[in-house]
């Protein structure tokens, strides 16, 4: 089905307003199901990841989505392909277009659908359903699905296990997915632990070659020194001359400096301020991922040297990294104690030469599940169980430590599981905790089970559906306390609460009163058990919710749902009231009337007037699948439409109404009449219905034109019988009729019709005066002063009108006809729109009759006397041979293209 006609019944289903049933069936318990329990809290997580925006009913009804969609079987539903390609062409569509088609399809025609989706569309199409939707369809999935879609949804989030926890997502499993501890941190390539080298040095700093600084002195002198630590490790002074300061620590150079100065003068003081440090090179050799020798500040310390050099490689330590200087370990480095402690006491300053040394990386163990920092670690010495949870941040709160698993490898030979019991209330929990850790130990720690305990449930038709605490001796209207906790329209008869029965938690149904509960039975208000669900239905959650139609003349037609005591007045309300042109006096209520063997239907005439001043004959209480038929006032329609537009040279232009049988005059006096420079025999009056008839000409003459170049291109292909001269008029004649035939269907018909304005005015209600028609165009221009010449003349122009000028006088003025004119189809379209041919002619040819001014020319074609506006038209002539005789004329095409006093140019 192509995707159009999706988009034609899904539209068509929005148009009808017909909306689905109240609030969706709350899920019922199956043996075995895991969705047994916290069904609320499992999903809360997947509705926070986003949806489409809903608008509740006002009375209950299932929450329905703006678009007009609704999870519930639609009264539409859209016809969609075989199972086999339902998946391929659910695909296909736009994403709006697979919110529709999900939307419309049945409640188990969706969950089908909606397993046979890949993750990637799953996780989409799940966001955008309304929450009783996600509920329905998460409900309806097997648990390692529940599980794969949860997992691919928290993924997409990106969020932690803390976050997913809190957020309502209870873990069912663990990740297996473990990476090295620490190694990330040497990923960056920013500067952000590079070594300042634009911070005070400290007084420990080791003067060395290529460090400068500036000695100021005032008091007894005034004196600057900038000075650079040369190689040999001295420095110049004027007046003190070469001064050794190599390997003297920042505050010894000073207080040595300030010795050698007071040898010079008295009663001084003075300040040394570093300036550029000198670079040294130290040797980063093992396991980093690019050894050798580096560059780096003076400053550097072993961190900052291994994170400027990319840091060891997985296969190096981080927690045994040596300072070698001068052949000696000088202090050894466990990074643990920076990334988890923040410790740099050991992280020491680097010297020229010394070398950082990254061994192989010792024993290692992970640990995965329900820990703040699940990862693999490594061991430095022995460490145990509950250390190695410290180093991983502790345990969560939802960690199940009754049974801690550890898998072993054990002498190279097979992999064994023990397990351990670390509840901290137990007392062999603490032996457990000192158990050491050997390596490749794999710690995992799972979840404690989904299932919530000391908690009931309320669900279905009710403003809190939620958890409620469970406590000894809880009843039924403690949690349902009055019909205030209801929504509207509960279904009263029955409610139920659903139990798990030991001793294998089978869910059994218990059935209680709603209504008989709520007015004081105590043999309804039954007892609570933990994990308890009790179940509230909407009156129409157990049956189809009856319905009525209205069509016709109401603002909303459509069908509505019928509610106690409705009548014919309060569907006309809900439908938006009546349109204007509703008919007051009679209309149809059809009624189905079900038989023993077929259903009648009986169709009740009544007064719409008297309906809505509720008279008990005619507002009639209404039943189910009524059906409402409001006509409109006869002939309203038409009557809106009677409208004629006067355009140009009137007194009061614009669009005026008429009655039936009106005539032209008549509305031109209502106008106001003419203007005084208004041109009556130029006025132009255009017909719908004339235009229609125009257009059929058109296009009859369109394929004739199509046949006589078939023809002629026919003819072309075999011309080896032709000699040139008839080929040469025969291609002449293709390029005429091609031309035309351009013209003809670039050109669209008027709908003019000719009238004699006149006489009309002279004459009202005579026989020129029209009687007028819906959409009827009159537009009176201004009196022209010119006259239009065109077609084979030396000059194509417009020339100044001259009063009693002939024909001839105006051709004389352009030069006459070319050689190629065809003098005898010389023809003439009046300004009203009538036209004369040179092939017209009367009294033996010598005088023409000039119908638009009611008058006879003499002397023939050339003596008649042209008005203002006229138009003189010169064919080109037609050489034809023998057989191109029978092809069409093309003159009167010509005729039909003279449109508004305007003609065809460059033909």
């Amino acid at each position: 089905m192509s995707k159009n006609l999706v988009r034609f019944l899904y539209l068509s289903f929005l148009a009808c307003q017909i909306f689905s049933g109240p609030a969706s069936d709350v899920l019922a318990q199956e043996s075995g199901s895991s969705f047994s329990m916290d069904s609320e809290e499992m999903i809360r997580l997947l509705q926070s990841q986003g949806g489409s925006t809903q608008v509740n009913s006002t009375d209950g009804d299932k929450t329905t989505s703006l678009d007009g969609s609704s999870g519930q079987n639609s009264a539409a539903v859209i016809e969609a392909p075989g199972n086999g390609d339902q998946t391929r062409y659910f695909t296909g569509l736009s994403d709006n277009e697979q919110m529709n088609h999900f939307n419309a399809l049945g409640d188990k025609d969706q969950i089908t659908l909606f397993k046979s989706l890949d993750s990637a569309l799953k996780v989409k199409v799940y966001k955008n359903l309304n929450k009783t939707d996600q509920t329905r369809i998460y409900g309806g999935l097997s648990q390692s699905e529940q599980a794969e879609l949860l997992e691919h949804i928290t993924k997409e989030k990106g969020s932690s296990n803390i976050e997913d926890i809190l957020s309502g997502y209870f873990p069912r499993d663990i990740d297996n997915e473990l990476e090295q501890y620490g190694y990330d941190f040497f990923a960056d390539e920013s500067d952000v632990f590079k070594p300042l080298t634009n911070v005070p040095v400290g007084s420990d700093y080791i003067v060395g070659p290529g460090d400068s600084f500036v000695i100021y002195i005032w008091g007894g002198a005034e004196e600057t020194h900038n000075v650079i630590v040369s190689r040999e490790g001295n420095i110049i002074i004027p007046r003190i001359g070469t001064v050794n300061v190599t390997g003297l620590t920042f505050a010894e150079m000073k207080d040595f400096l300030g010795l050698k100065f007071r040898q010079y003068y008295n009663e001084f003081q003075m300040n040394i301020t570093m300036g550029t440090l000198r670079a040294i090179d130290v040797y980063l050799v093992g396991e980093v991922k690019n050894p050798g020798t580096y560059s780096v500040s003076s400053l550097s310390t072993i961190v900052t040297a291994l994170y400027a050099t990319g840091g060891p490689t997985k296969n190096g330590s981080l927690r045994d990294i040596k300072l070698i200087r001068n052949g000696e370990t000088v202090t050894s480095l466990d990074l643990y104690d920076f990334f988890i402690k923040g410790l740099k006491d050991r992280d020491a300053r680097l010297e020229p030469g010394d070398t950082i040394f990254v061994p192989i990386i010792g024993p290692v163990v992970g640990i995965s599940g329900y820990v703040k920092r699940p990862a693999i670690y490594e061991m430095k010495g022995s460490q145990t169980i509950g250390e190695l949870i410290d180093l991983a941040g502790e345990v969560l709160s939802v960690s199940y430590l009754q049974n801690v698993v550890l898998e072993r490898i054990t002498d190279h030979q097979k992999r064994i599981v023990k397990t351990f019991n670390l509840d901290p209330n137990d007392e062999q929990s603490v032996g457990d905790q000192n158990t050491p850790l050997k390596d490749g130990d794999l710690i995992k720690i799972y979840p404690v089970n989904e299932t919530m305990h000391q908690v009931v449930y309320l669900e279905g038709h009710v403003k809190y559906p939620r958890a409620y605490e469970f406590r000894d001796g809880l009843r039924l209207l403690d949690i349902i306390p009055s019909y205030d906790y209801l929504l509207n329209e509960p279904f009263l008869s029955v409610a139920e609460v659903v139990r798990l029965a030991p001793p294998d938690l089978h869910p059994e149904t218990i059935k209680f009163s709603l209504d008989a509960l709520l007015s004081g039975d105590e043999t309804q208000n039954l007892e609570l058990q933990d994990q308890d669900r009790i179940i509230i239905y909407g009156k129409w959650d157990k049956k189809d919710r009856p319905k009525v139609t209205i069509n016709g003349q109401v603002k909303s037609p459509g069908t509505y749902y019928l509610v106690d005591d409705m009548t014919v007045k309060d569907l006309i309300f809900l439908a938006g009231n009546l349109s204007d042109n509703a008919y007051l006096e009679n209309a149809d209520l059809t009624r189905f009337i079900e038989g023993k063997d077929d259903t009648q239907s009986l169709t009740m005439k009544f007064s719409v007037r008297s309906a809505l001043q509720e008279n008990p004959e005619d507002n009639i209480i209404l039943e189910p699948d009524d059906v409402i038929y409001i006509r409109s006032i006869p002939s309203y329609s038409k009557a809106l439409n009677r409208k004629i537009y006067l355009e140009g040279e009137f007194i009061f232009p614009g669009e005026y109404s008429f009655s039936e049988g009106e005539r032209l005059s008549s509305v031109i006096s209502r106008a106001g009449g003419l203007s005084e420079d208004a041109y009556p025999f130029g006025a132009i009056f255009t017909r719908e219905s004339v235009k229609q008839t125009q257009d059929v000409g058109y296009q009859e003459n369109i394929e004739q034109l199509e046949r006589d170049v078939a023809s002629l291109t026919a003819i072309a292909a075999n011309s080896s019988s032709l000699d040139k001269e008839d080929i040469s008029l025969l291609q002449a004649t293709m390029l005429e009729k091609q031309a035309l035939l351009e013209k003809l269907r670039n050109a669209a018909p008027t709908g003019r019709m000719v009238i004699n304005l006149d006489n009309i005015l002279v004459s009202p209600s005579s026989v020129y005066d029209v009687q007028l028609r819906a959409g009827d165009h009159l537009t009176v221009p201004k009196r022209e002063d010119f006259i239009n010449i065109s077609g084979e003349v030396y000059n194509q122009t417009a020339l100044l009108y001259e009063e009693k000028r002939a024909v001839d006088y105006y051709l004389n003025k352009v030069g006459g006809v070319t050689k190629r004119a065809a003098k005898r189809q010389i023809y003439i379209v009046k300004a009203n729109g009538t036209v004369i041919s040179k092939q017209q002619g009367g009294l033996f040819g010598l005088g023409l009759w000039d119908e638009g001014n009611s008058r006879w020319s003499f002397g023939g074609f050339g003596s008649i006397e042209l008005d203002p506006g006229d138009s003189i038209i010169v064919p080109q002539k037609t050489t034809r041979i023998a057989w191109l005789k029978g092809m069409s004329s093309v003159t009167s095409i010509l005729y039909q293209l003279a449109v508004a006093a305007a003609v065809i140019q460059d033909f």
